[in-house]
């Protein structure tokens, strides 16, 4: 189960979750009833940028 400390960025309804059990940096895009895994990157200080610019490019293309 995740927690909210484990979001580490947020644009909209786009977010990035660190991930500890797959070891990874997850962008996630809220839904109605869930939210979505759209990609994930590897848990180090490269995969986080990574992970960031998705989830800006993603909410930015939403709205």
């Amino acid at each position: 189960m995740y927690r909210e400390e484990d979001i580490v960025h947020e644009n909209g309804k786009v977010f990035v979750l660190r991930d500890r059990r797959q070891k990874s940096y997850a962008v996630c895009v809220s839904g109605t009833t869930h939210a979505t895994v759209e990609s994930a990157y590897s848990l180090d200080s490269d995969g986080l940028s990574i992970a960031v610019a998705r989830c800006d490019y993603l909410a930015r293309r939403a709205a």
